[in-house]
């Protein structure tokens, strides 16, 4: 084989070109990749011609998501002195945030979780009332929606085993409908919790509980969450059909159930398309993506709905256009969500991670950092503890100076500092 030298193939050229072969081998096109890795599409182009040196956080990014095994990362080394010195500019946070399948902050915060893997009920795991189990998982409830992270971690497991507990020690079939209803909500929390966390292999134990309680308790609309949440678990595996599959069946059985007859299922079910929606577009299909966002939006005109509105499926619009590489699109959407409609701060840390990526791939890094910004001011555990906002922070730093950036450097130095081990 020519090496670089003798074959007049720069590094930045050999990079783009095996770019180019990995995508196609997968059977990607362009906007499929420069969504996955949350880039514009045209420079991604203009990455695989040898136009564009990629930065270090991008060449990782490109290498996880096309299966790489560091093939990328390798030649990335070989560039120049001066592309050394841009990776420098990361330091450890590149190392923290890349150099891992999940980031070190998010498993410091989920260190806690795991016990409920692999340990057996203790005996501080005694059965409560039913009252106090239900205020027991609304202040988890709680935890989550205030994106509590670190904190909800260490609530759930002990949370987890005192439902199981209740359960088992439930006398009537009544008490034990009830029981199974928290329980399963308890391991719905637990799985999106895993998710926010990237902590996949706990997300599909809890989800799999989570359905299995749901059954048991034999409530259309506590089943129908449970696997909202498992297709959640579906997508973010790159099971996209999955994903929209059960949903989609799970949103017909929740109308079929209930015929929409009470606002808060007209809601359940309209957040329902919405994630099949975005399930369809992480899969590249813009015409079931934009259908089912439509059939969302008539579910919710149909009746005043409550809990899940307009205003949310319109950030649902948001997320679902930056997923098709529609990054001006993204924008618009959220331009037009209403932040003070959103009524928690998980949701609002959700608007401001669909913000800063779209900016991003629009290629305008100075307001993708100010987007980055407001969710920390949101929800500071949103930004501590997400691999979105490190590989963001990642990206800004590597390839932004500091003059264009202002604060980037200590607002780094906080997730770096998060992450480190306690």
């Amino acid at each position: 084989m020519l090496s670089a030298a003798n074959s007049g193939a720069t590094p930045g050229n050999m990079l783009g070109q095996e770019v180019r072969r990995l995508r196609e081998v997968k059977g990607w096109g362009l906007r499929r990749l420069a969504s996955a890795v949350h880039c514009d599409a045209g420079y991604l182009s203009r990455v695989e011609t040898g136009q564009r040196r990629p930065s270090p956080s991008l060449v990782a990014a490109l290498d996880k998501a096309l299966d790489g095994a560091g093939r990328l990362r390798a030649l990335c080394d070989e560039g120049d002195s001066d592309m050394r010195r841009r990776t420098l500019m990361a330091g450890a946070l590149t190392g923290v945030v890349l150099a891992q399948s999940g980031s070190t902050a998010g498993s410091a915060a989920v260190s806690g979780l795991d016990r409920l893997l692999f340990e057996p009920a203790g005996p501080d795991a005694a059965p409560v009332t039913v009252s106090a189990l239900r205020t027991a998982v609304a202040k988890a409830d709680a935890d989550f929606q205030a994106v509590r992270y670190q904190q909800l971690a260490h609530r759930l497991p002990q949370l987890v085993r005192t439902a199981e507990a209740t359960r088992d020690a439930a006398a009537s079939p009544g008490a034990t409908g009830a029981v199974a209803t928290l329980l399963a909500t308890v391991y719905t929390l637990a799985t999106r919790l895993a998710v926010k966390l990237h902590e996949q292999g706990l997300a599909w134990s809890m989800a799999d509980r989570a359905v299995q309680a749901a059954r048991a308790c034999d409530d259309p609309r506590t089943l129908a969450v449970a696997h909202r949440t498992a297709a959640v678990v579906l997508r973010r595996s790159d099971h996209h059909d999955q994903a929209q599959q059960i949903v989609i069946g799970a949103a017909t059985n929740l109308r079929d159930a209930t015929r929409l007859a009470d606002a808060h299922d007209v809601s359940l079910y309209a957040s329902m398309l919405a994630t099949a929606a975005y399930a369809a577009a992480r899969a590249d299909r813009r015409d079931d993506a934009w259908t089912l966002a439509g059939e969302a939006g008539d579910a919710l005109a149909s009746r005043q709905p409550s809990g899940f509105g307009a205003n949310d499926l319109e950030l649902y619009r948001s997320g679902i256009a930056r997923a098709l590489g529609d990054y001006g699109a993204a924008v618009e959407h959220a331009r037009r969500v209403r932040i003070d409609l959103l009524p928690t701060p998980e949701r609002r840390a959700r608007y401001w991670e669909d913000a800063a990526l779209a900016w991003m791939g629009r290629g305008r890094p100075a307001e993708a950092w100010i987007a980055l910004r407001e969710a920390e001011t949101a929800a500071p555990q949103e930004v501590l503890y997400r691999p979105w906002a490190q590989h963001l922070t990642a990206t800004l730093l590597a390839t932004e100076r500091e003059a264009t950036l202002p604060g980037i450097r200590p607002f780094a130095a906080r997730i770096q500092a998060a992450g480190l081990p306690t």
